[in-house]
């Protein structure tokens, strides 16, 4: 894309007669070829290099390819084990830090919703989309287990994913802590 924008720019550098935007023009030509050159090495600088790391960088990447999976998923799990403690507090601050970390994960949005919650039961709706969104990408990283809790979202059933095989249910908290079984 960039490289179609800097085609278009030296095209109309080529075939304007007015000199003053040919400069104007070739002045951003150039900046832009920088930033094309220089864009890998900032990367890098953020602790992510996406070019050596296999990640292959896709901004707005689907749930089932996200960029940053290991991470996301790591808050991801920190949002689980808040709401099992009925630790609002702690899922909101660990979804916060979800979206802080990629905000263009397909995460992001569910993760930022908890984020906002008012309240615990609300949190825990917006935990379910995010479930839903995260359960794709463990299957594919292969680091969680997908557990299910038939009497969550009231009584339709709802899945959610943890590290340990021990029923840890998000859904209910306190109230039935151990409601649920690994989905096989």
């Amino acid at each position: 894309m960039l490289v179609a924008l800097i085609s278009k720019l030296f095209k109309k550098i080529e075939t304007n007669s007015n000199h003053k935007i040919m400069k104007i023009n070739h002045a951003l030509a150039l900046s832009l070829i920088g930033l094309a050159f220089a864009t890998p090495a900032v990367m890098a600088e953020d602790g992510h290099n996406h070019a050596s790391a296999g990640h292959g960088h896709a901004a707005h990447a689907p749930a089932g390819n996200e960029a940053h999976a290991d991470h996301m998923l790591e808050g991801y799990a920190v949002v689980s084990t808040a709401l099992y403690k009925d630790d609002l507090a702690a899922a909101k601050k660990a979804a916060s830090g979800m979206v802080k970390h990629d905000k263009h994960s397909a995460m992001a949005k569910h993760a930022q919703a908890i984020a906002d919650s008012k309240n615990i039961k609300t949190a825990r709706i917006h935990f379910k989309m995010l479930s839903d969104v995260a359960i794709p990408v463990a299957k594919k990283e292969k680091t969680m287990h997908q557990m299910h809790c038939p009497m969550a979202a009231g009584g339709k059933g709802a899945d959610w994913l943890q590290k340990s095989d021990e029923v840890q249910n998000p859904y209910m908290g306190a109230r039935m802590p151990h409601c649920g079984a690994l989905v096989k």
